[in-house]
């Protein structure tokens, strides 16, 4: 009686679920009760998240130990550039002495430089150009660099006071030279180039004389800039005695 109720409780029940009707199968009935179904769904849930749990663990692990890569390497890394650093620093301090003394020549030499400006007696030395210039010209301006081979550009090294600037770069200078000199050279008339290249020649200590350009401003007034290149004979070496 009971076996009779329960398969017509579940026949009722497959009715209820209104399972599709498929026409030409073999007709079939879940005669499981309903306790049982419960524990296989609920084995099947259980298992689908155990899987899903063991998934999400290893994932971790994995996360984990890709972490632990990628800090070891990052630490490696640092150690060598550490180590690098270290060794750089080691190889500038071995050169601190090298660089010391090269800033003290550079030192030394700027104040030799301006040193040997008062050196240069320029009163002779202009002088000397200036009377070598044909009559009515005149030195307006000048720029001077004082040295050894003395071959840097204009507004360099040391001129007399109220000089002014030519603007005139200075070519390089012969072997030899120790005062350059370019002078800017005003006159009422056109002066003739090569006769006053000849002129500066002529002046003692004059090793070179480069010709320079010659403008004018209006048609009674005319500029010229020539450079002279000296020797040491223009110095007159008082601190070589000094220093004896």
């Amino acid at each position: 009686m009971s076996t009779t109720k329960s398969l017509a409780d579940s026949l009722t029940r497959s009715r209820t679920k209104k399972s599709p009707l498929v026409y030409g199968a073999t007709p079939q009935v879940n005669l499981l009760p309903p306790a049982e179904r419960s524990r296989r769904e609920r084995t099947e849930l259980t298992r689908r998240w155990g899987t899903i749990a063991i998934a999400a663990i290893v994932l971790v692990v994995l996360a984990v130990l890709a972490a632990e890569l990628f800090a070891r390497s990052a630490k490696d890394d640092l150690e060598e550039e550490q180590a690098r650093t270290r060794h750089l620093a080691g190889e500038v301090a071995s050169y601190q002495d090298v660089s010391a003394a090269a800033s003290d020549k550079g030192s030394y030499e700027a104040y030799r430089t301006q040193a040997m400006a008062s050196d240069v007696t320029w009163k002779s030395v202009l002088g000397a150009l200036q009377a070598a210039l044909p009559a009515g010209a005149s030195v307006t301006g000048f720029e001077a660099a004082v040295g050894d081979g003395a071959d840097t550009g204009a507004d360099t090294g040391a001129s007399s006071a109220g000089s002014t600037g030519t603007g005139i770069v200075t070519p390089t200078a012969p072997h030899g030279t120790a005062l350059t000199v370019t002078v800017q050279v005003t006159s009422m008339q056109s002066v003739a180039q090569k006769a006053m290249v000849a002129s500066f020649r002529r002046v003692p200590g004059v090793l070179e004389v480069d010709l320079g350009s010659l403008t004018s401003s209006s048609s009674v007034s005319y500029s010229s800039t020539t450079t002279v290149f000296f020797d040491d004979s223009v110095l007159s070496h008082k601190y070589v005695e000094a220093a004896r």
